[in-house]
């Protein structure tokens, strides 16, 4: 069966109050927000959301520099600060920088994430890369004790 596409108002609406604050080089960012009704797997694990550079004929008709698509099925199973979260982490994605060499014109691309790593390689081996410090580092900022126990809360109302 085919997928099912919509345009995704809410995760545009949450976008709009995040890109003032953190993700100001997006201003000019002409992005386009869809939902798919189910989301699909990477590796057994569910895809919560994706982003696309858009480019080409398709950049020429859709008027677009990116397309940030969210499951919609795992959309609804989210409460609204796991909701800013994706929206946040998908606007992240998407990188722009000024072109030098076009007269300082947006050049648009996505990006990946800071660290990509298993958590028994990171038990084993501690930090071992610079990345994996520096997120290491923001870890032991976090009050991780009153997060776990927010989600704990969480958990029990919702049940």
């Amino acid at each position: 069966m085919p997928k099912e596409y919509a345009l995704a108002e809410s995760v545009e609406a949450i976008a709009k109050t995040l890109l003032p604050t953190y993700h100001a080089e997006l201003a000019t960012a002409r992005i386009l927000y869809m939902f798919v009704d189910t989301g699909s797997q990477e590796n057994g694990r569910p895809v919560y959301g994706k982003v696309k550079k858009v480019s080409g004929p398709f950049e020429f008709l859709l008027e677009k520099d990116f397309i940030i698509e969210v499951a919609l099925d795992s959309w609804n199973e989210l409460d609204e600060d796991h909701r800013q979260a994706l929206v946040d982490h998908l606007l992240e994605r998407c990188l722009g920088e000024e072109d030098e060499k076009s007269g300082g014109a947006m050049k648009w691309s996505v990006r990946k994430p800071d660290v990509q790593e298993f958590a028994t390689i990171l038990r084993r081996h501690g930090a071992w890369t610079a990345q994996l410090e520096s997120m290491v580092s923001v870890a032991q900022e976090l009050d991780l004790d009153e997060r776990v126990q927010e989600i704990a809360n969480t958990q029990v109302q919702s049940e």
